[in-house]
């Protein structure tokens, strides 16, 4: 039998159309079943036979886009768009692997914006490269082929009754889902009490009030009070479907945009009140420099000897001196910002926002900072354009810029340090200076002349971050004898810490190979470590209970003496145990407070 009779047996009657509907579905269903495999590793089958309405519940979010999607065959007469359709549906499924891969978070609709930040960082992407990217593109090589070899190159006439029927089933599959989830995940709302409360209008008759088709967007984004977007596209994505999550982030952001200005209740107002020294009477003046390193992705397990090697020995042998304080169990609070969310917190002891990066939409408010107690202070940004520097350098109070020349770059950290290093020898005293590094990014490519060790069986890309880790100790020690070797020995405290964690949704195997090996190490349970030098600190003080990245800030400001600072911060001062375990504010508060604080703008709206 030739392609050209095969092709003229599909072109009688409907049969190209039903057979190109059933493999575009199968396809589509295929991809998003692939992609829920990859972040969940796992899928719902059990409850068929223990809780069926969870089943039909948990299937239909998956079966209801693709219906809708593939229902189109029957009103067009060239299949041509749905080769442009799998490219798309491609496109989306690997924009969110490798984001979620790389920050365990999904994109949303501010992040899609933000596609050029990742100047200078594309070819990390490739670091996160795995059998899930490329079956995407193979399924879609597959179905073109597939419909190319065998299917008339066009339909005689559309099928718009059958186009109907597909709608109207996945209209109704979509109603049914609906229903069972106002009923089976009664129990999650009440989690958060605001979703609780409209989890109670749902079941006594308001349901389809907060309906929406695929999903239940709109339910969540009604809820003005339940601010945390990562946590509701964290259970859309897995509990519906990746193809509706598209339509839903964007109506999410449409019912609660980001980047606008609000006014803020005489109730929250009253609320953020409390951590505001309005009484201050003098202003004081900084007692030491300051000298802030970022670490770009370190976590705390390699201060540690890794299968009895030591890749940061100078780190590892600085929490152990005198005038140190050091905790290894630092949470971080990033979000969507990631390292620009980190640097904020780190610099003004604020919070991010709950959806999209702080700097990018909210960079020209005016935001607190210890720097602004300082006649010299700089930021030393190791990658032009990247996190709009040029912007927020001013408006987190600092004073200066500084960065490679526009077309050049510094030769890694090592090109940072001693920018930084020239920086501390010709600046004034009193300074602050804050660097970030980036030598630890994945891919994890720099450093190429430092001596590197490899592992017997240790994952490539964690023996990768490892020996980029050793050259970036390296690095920042021969920063730290300088300072204790030069005038201002005995009037500078360092601060050492990390953006965040890296292995936070990478393949099990890093888990795997760190339990044979003794490693501290879980992807979903690492800190990011704090190490503070300074002659105020007295002798060692090793602090082991779990602990923030928003106590960064209260701590600097007790070691500048600048305590009587207008901003006091969300955290606590780490040198106090008694303030470390009665916490005047929980971190979900904490979240809250900041980003109405920053979405009002509020140090320049309401601070006078």
């Amino acid at each position: 039998m030739s392609l050209s009779s095969i092709r003229s047996w599909f072109a009688k009657g409907n049969r190209a159309q039903w057979c190109v509907f059933g493999l575009f579905c199968i396809v589509l269903f295929l991809k998003t079943m692939i992609f829920h495999f990859s972040v969940d590793y796992g899928i719902l089958v059990s409850s068929l036979w223990k809780h069926p309405t969870e089943f039909f519940r948990f299937w239909g979010g998956k079966i209801v886009p693709v219906l809708f999607l593939g229902s189109f065959i029957f009103i067009s007469k060239r299949f041509w768009w749905t080769y442009v359709a799998n490219l798309i549906v491609d496109l989306w499924c690997i924009a969110n692997l490798f984001y979620y891969k790389a920050n365990t978070l999904f994109l949303s609709y501010e992040t899609m914006k933000m596609a050029d930040n990742m100047s200078g960082f594309w070819d990390s992407l490739l670091s996160y490269m795995g059998w899930d990217i490329i079956s995407f593109v193979l399924i879609s090589i597959g179905y073109a082929l597939i419909v190319l070899c065998f299917m008339p190159r066009q339909v005689h006439k559309r099928s718009c009754l059958m186009w109907g029927v597909a709608l109207a089933l996945s209209l109704l599959i979509s109603i049914l889902d609906n229903v069972f989830y106002a009923k089976v995940s009664y129990s999650w709302g009440h989690t958060n009490s605001a979703v609780a409360e409209v989890h109670d209008k749902m079941l006594a008759g308001e349901r389809y009030k907060y309906y929406f088709p695929f999903g239940h967007v709109y339910y969540f984004a009604r809820v003005e009070t339940c601010t945390d977007y990562n946590a509701w596209a964290g259970f859309y994505v897995k509990e519906f479907s990746i193809l509706s999550y598209f339509p839903s982030c964007i109506v999410f952001n449409i019912l609660q945009p980001a980047g606008e200005l609000i006014e803020l209740s005489s109730t929250n107002l009253n609320c953020i009140e409390p951590l505001i020294n309005l009484k201050q009477t003098s202003i004081s003046s900084p007692k030491t420099n300051i000298i802030f390193i970022l670490f770009e992705s370190l976590e705390s397990w390699p201060l540690q000897p890794v299968c009895g090697y030591s890749y940061m020995p100078y780190l590892e042998k600085l929490t152990q001196e005198p005038n140190i304080l050091y905790c290894d169990k630092l949470k971080s609070q990033v979000k969507h910002g990631n390292s620009m969310d980190g640097q904020m917190i780190d610099a003004t002891g604020m919070l991010p926002i709950a959806n999209g990066a702080t700097c990018i939409l909210y960079g020209t408010n005016r935001f607190p900072s210890y720097a602004e107690r300082y006649k010299h202070s700089a930021i030393f940004n190791p990658a032009p354009g990247m996190w709009r520097q040029s912007i927020v350098t001013k408006n987190y109070q600092f004073r200066q810029l500084i960065e490679p020349a526009k077309g050049t770059k510094w030769n890694g950290d090592a090109g940072l340090i001693d920018a930084l290093t020239q920086y501390i020898d010709t600046v004034n005293t009193p300074f602050c200076a804050f660097a970030t590094t980036v030598s630890s990014h994945v891919p994890f490519a720099h450093g190429a002349s430092h001596p590197k060790r490899t592992i017997e069986g240790m994952p490539l890309i964690m023996s990768a971050y490892l020996n980029c880790l050793s050259y970036c100790d390296s690095c920042i020690g021969s920063l730290i004898d300088h300072v204790k070797s030069s005038e201002i020995a005995n009037n500078t405290t360092i601060v050492i810490s990390g953006d965040h964690t890296i292995f936070r949704s990478i393949d099990k195997e890093f888990d795997m190979f760190a339990s044979q090996n003794g490693i501290s190490m879980q992807t979903t349970k690492t800190f990011t470590p704090l190490i503070i030098y300074s002659p105020l600190i007295d002798g060692n003080i090793q602090v082991t209970d779990t602990c923030y990245q928003m106590d960064i800030y209260p701590t600097i400001m007790h070691l500048i003496g600048c305590e009587d600072y207008y901003w006091e911060g969300f955290g606590v001062n780490l040198l106090d145990s008694v303030a470390r375990h009665n916490r005047p504010i929980t971190e979900q508060e904490a979240y809250r407070l900041s980003d109405l604080m920053i979405r009002s703008n509020y140090f320049r709206t309401y601070l006078k």
